[in-house]
């Protein structure tokens, strides 16, 4: 699948053996966290995954950002895999790819001031010519965030400000090297709704500004059609439904974003939805199938979902839906 997209997540996987990994046939069992995730990306886009706790985002994410190597297929960054752009030169490859997680209170050294957590990286890469140089940009960075006044706030430690404070930190520490993938995960799931906007909209700034790509992780449906370009749904470590943000969220195809949807709050007042019950919780994640993962929970399934798993679909302008059901 690797193509001419400047991202391009190809086939990845990711199985973990799970425990008592023989049964009595002798075969192999594995968590299936992430199962055959393929999606292309390109500079400047905002892709959105959501789907419920445990299916797999957050792994895909940490693959992405190769924090883990995946079992099996790759991910490439205008060609190049992103395993070997990491053995090549490490400190490059942190450089083009960022992650940003979910709590923003475990992501700082809790002794360290805010400007010697934000100098830690500018001194890493060499960007600025000298320390006095290194602290405008901080200031700058600080300001640019919000974070006023940027001098008091570079002087307190991490305890002294709030999770929105502390988040916009983590975002600006992340955006500092100038990266051209960023992966945020959940980043702001932990925070009040009040302060949410004010994050986002920063993400969305420093995005334009750096024409990252950027992978938005979340289970906030509403949040993730206001900042993304597209969707993927995912479902027991598969990629169900995949196309422009708007049409998946406004037209769902697959049943389980119908479900998913349903049950969401809208963000229109007047809308009235009718909520679409799912059954059951989800299968185990170890060795699914052979049929459709949702099969077993699903309001439209046949006798034929429970024998091999569906093909991925083309209902048009992209967008894709992994359902035999459609026809």
């Amino acid at each position: 699948m690797k193509n001419d997209s400047f991202i391009c997540i190809d086939n990845v996987s990711m199985w973990y053996p799970a425990k008592g990994n023989r049964v009595f046939s002798g075969e192999k069992r594995y968590v299936k966290a992430v199962d055959g995730v393929s999606i292309n990306m390109d500079r400047g886009e905002i892709l959105g995954i959501i789907g419920e706790s445990g299916c797999g985002k957050s792994t895909l994410g940490r693959i992405l950002a190769r924090l883990e190597n995946p079992t099996s297929g790759d991910v490439y960054i205008e060609g190049e895999s992103t395993g070997n752009l990491l053995k090549k030169d490490p400190k490059a490859f942190r450089r083009l790819v960022q992650i940003v997680f979910q709590n923003p209170y475990d992501s700082f050294t809790p002794r360290d001031t805010i400007e010697e957590i934000l100098m830690r990286p500018l001194n890493i890469h060499s960007i600025g010519k000298d320390k006095d140089e290194r602290k405008k940009i901080i200031l700058e960075a600080l300001e640019s965030g919000g974070l006023h006044p940027a001098e008091e706030i570079a002087r307190r430690y991490p305890h002294e400000l709030s999770g929105g404070q502390l988040q916009r930190i983590s975002i600006l520490r992340a955006m500092l090297v100038e990266p051209k993938f960023v992966i945020a995960d959940e980043p702001v799931s932990m925070l009040d709704v009040s302060v949410r906007a004010e994050i986002i909209n920063m993400l969305l700034k420093l995005s334009r500004e750096k024409d990252a790509a950027v992978i938005f992780i979340s289970h906030d449906i509403s949040l993730t059609r206001y900042i993304s370009d597209k969707v993927a749904v995912m479902y027991l470590g598969r990629i169900v439904e995949y196309g422009e943000a708007d049409e998946v969220i406004s037209n769902p195809r697959h049943p389980y974003t119908q479900a998913l949807i349903s049950n969401c709050g809208s963000i229109d007042p007047d809308e009235i939805m009718d909520k679409i019950k799912v059954e059951g919780e989800p299968p185990t994640p170890i060795n699914p199938g052979p049929g459709c993962y949702f099969a077993s929970r699903c309001f439209k399934a046949s006798k034929e979902c429970f024998k091999e798993y569906p093909a991925t679909h083309d209902v048009g302008g992209g967008h894709k839906v992994a359902c035999d059901r459609l026809y």
